[in-house]
């Protein structure tokens, strides 16, 4: 469903504390909002006595109400002081999984948060990373203080059904926030208590400021122990209390269960076909997990394919309606941008022009396609907004004279560089081995997947395939419907007025800003072909479709060319969306699931536990500089029994079955 996110209308009172106009009522305590959370969060909780105690790699606390991200921060700080206290100690990782209806514009953070100075390096890096304000996960990595925030954007009752969780439980402790429940009755629901008793492991606690009989009583209906104790400041009692009774069932759609059935840790080996954005990229995101891999290249060095053009524009390609596709470029595209500006900070070398990126409209089609897009405005402007053709022109350094699209945190890449700095950070946590000039095949023997290369085989734990167009040599994706297309991108030689362009321009194709004194001009699309032969007709097909698309500019028309360029074959899918997930045999998917076109209800599937020795991570297309972090993070994630940052919805977009239960959801003659 498509819906614009309300921002919080918020004024200071004469304390100078935040007050949501929607709620006439306070974000934190007039008092001392930082010893507020301390008492009834921190405490509340008993959280440094339980994770001296915990014996798990990660713990999660399930927050309903971000508000401002104080009960974050003070427990970001509380944690970053555990881990320096225990540098040794089991736990290793934070997780804040948290839910606002009403996001905070960041000015007015900034001004509620700047009477904490003890919090203020946490303030600063909330700051750095807070998102615009769209409905979904974002996956903010506050990586000094060991932690990882999910902030999800929506109404607590449509979001937490979204959350996939384990079979035991997901939750581990639960900050009860939001307004009190006598100002915010729609929060405080049946629906809210049972929805935490499905994500809670048995003997996850809770702690609450309010003691209000309604929340006492649902959350005893749900299955909580309720513990009373004393408030904070002028109130006299507030609730705590832990799961006592889980619930029958935790997992709603069985057919889509992603966690296996055994989390990946530290004594495992996981290895990864494919050296490009997709397998560098998963692996620095399961080495900084702790997980030791190994990585196989087809080529003599990584990047060899796809992943080794020059520059790759770097942007989301949104529609008038938050579709599921749209909705997967946005959040991927918000969180690459977060994860190269992490690298960068890191100071990994790799070419990054944070420029922008102008959508011209080039035609009378795609100009109506972006008036409605602006009519509907379900986009946050940091993200996509209009620009007059005086702007496009102040922006691109060259004539636009007319309206267009500006994504201004885009902007373009060298995707090889990415890849090194990606390996690099890898190789850096002393976990990562290289294999190139390696051609696999699979074999599964009990608990390890085999993996032959020449006359060497080589055992891991677990396997997943990031072989781009290569993965359709794999049997055990032979039932994916993949689609290899050839694309040749020019080199174009810097020249008047192009020296002057200061933005990647997108048409029908796209150009980049000069870099060493060349610009990307790109691309073409041919269907099932895997041949890397640079070809003097596609270079012509280039040029047309860039002098077609901008048939009113003189310059366009002038480009003069030395016919350097590259080509590469792209993966895609038959839906056009990555595909992310464990490799489920296809019989096993049709004996379980052939008859769902007759409409049985969920509860009458068992959940199917899989094994997940094979996964896969693929079919970026043209995307992969915006999806493949996301992409990393969901898998990697999901091998690690954490939070998965993205909703059931947009998961079952990406999953590797979908195309089989799509089919099983016709009736046969439909299919035939």
């Amino acid at each position: 469903m498509s819906t614009r996110l309300q921002a919080a209308n918020v004024h200071f009172n004469e304390a100078g504390t935040p007050v949501a106009d929607s709620f006439d009522d306070v974000y934190f305590s007039n008092d001392s909002g930082c010893d507020e959370t301390l008492h009834v969060f921190i405490n509340g909780n008993d959280l440094t006595e339980r994770w001296l105690t915990w014996q798990a790699p990660h713990f999660v606390i399930g927050e309903t109400g971000f508000g401002t991200g104080l009960n974050c921060l003070i427990a970001m700080q509380a944690f970053k002081q555990f881990r320096a206290s225990h540098p040794d100690h089991p736990l290793k990782q934070l997780y804040i999984v948290s839910t606002e209806k009403f996001p905070i514009a960041v000015e007015d953070l900034k001004r509620a948060l700047a009477v904490f100075p003890a919090v203020a390096e946490e303030v600063n890096a909330l700051v750095s990373l807070y998102p615009p304000a769209l409905p979904g996960c974002h996956r903010l990595d506050f990586t000094a203080w060991h932690t990882c925030v999910d902030l999800w954007m929506g109404d607590v009752h449509e979001l937490l059904p979204q959350w996939h969780c384990p079979l035991n439980g997901l939750i581990d402790a639960w900050f009860l926030d939001g307004f009190a429940p006598s100002k915010n009755p729609d929060m405080w629901t049946d629906a809210l208590f049972g929805q935490m008793a499905r994500l809670s492991k048995t003997g996850a606690t809770f702690a609450t400021f309010t003691a209000a009989g309604i929340v006492k009583r649902g959350l005893k209906e749900a299955g909580f122990a309720i513990v009373k104790r004393k408030g904070f400041g002028r109130k006299r009692d507030m609730l705590t209390g832990y799961l006592a009774t889980a619930p029958a069932r935790r997992v709603t759609t069985p057919w889509h269960y992603r966690y296996p059935a055994t989390p990946a840790t530290t004594r495992e080996h996981i290895a990864i076909i494919g050296a490009g954005l997709a397998g560098s990229t998963l692996a620095l995101a399961l080495c900084q997990r702790g997980i030791k891999v190994s990585l196989f290249g087809h080529g003599s060095a990584p990047a060899d394919g796809a992943s080794g053009n020059r520059q790759g524009g770097f942007y989301p390609q949104l529609q008038a309606d938050q579709s599921n596709p749209a909705l997967i470029q946005a959040h991927g595209f918000l969180y690459a941008k977060r994860h190269y500006d992490g690298l960068t900070a890191r100071e990994l070398s790799f070419t990054y022009d944070n420029c922008g990126v102008l959508l011209l409209g080039f035609s009378e089609e795609v100009t109506k396609r972006q008036q409605n897009l602006l009519a509907k405005a379900l986009w946050p402007e940091q993200l996509i907004h209009p620009v007059s053709a005086d702007e496009a022109c102040a922006i691109s350094g060259i004539d636009i004279h007319n309206e267009a699209l500006f994504v201004p945190a885009g902007g373009w890449l060298c995707p090889a560089e990415v890849v090194g700095a990606q390996l690099t950070a890898a190789r850096q946590t002393g976990l990562l081995q290289e294999f190139y000039d390696s051609r696999l095949s699979l074999t599964s023997h009990q608990d390890t997947v085999v993996l032959s290369n020449h006359e060497k085989d080589i055992a891991a734990d677990r396997i997943v395939i990031a072989a781009g167009h290569e993965c359709t040599e794999f049997e055990q994706l032979a039932h994916l419907p993949l689609r290899p297309v050839r694309g040749q991108v020019e080199a174009i030689p810097t020249q008047q007025p192009l020296n002057q362009l200061t933005t990647v321009l997108c048409h029908k194709g796209y150009l980049t800003p000069g870099w060493q004194g060349r610009h990307a001009l790109g691309s073409t699309y041919v269907k099932g072909d895997t041949d890397t032969t640079v070809r003097e007709t596609e270079t012509g097909q280039n040029l047309a479709t860039h002098a077609k698309a901008l048939a009113d500019y003189d310059w366009a028309h002038s480009i003069s060319h030395d016919n350097t360029a590259r080509a590469s074959v792209r993966l895609g899918s038959a839906d056009h969306q990555p595909i992310v997930g464990s490799v489920i045999n296809p019989a096993t998917t049709t004996a379980r699931y052939r008859e769902l076109y007759k409409g049985k209800h969920v509860s009458q599937y068992e959940v199917a536990l899989e094994d997940q020795k094979v996964l896969v991570m693929t079919a970026l297309g043209s995307r992969g500089l915006t999806t493949a972090p996301l992409m990393a993070e969901i898998l990697a994630s999901q091998l690690c029994h954490q939070p998965l940052p993205m909703s059931e919805t947009l998961l079952q977009a990406l999953a590797p079955e979908r195309f089989m239960l799509r089919t099983f959801k016709r009736p046969p003659e439909e299919t035939e």
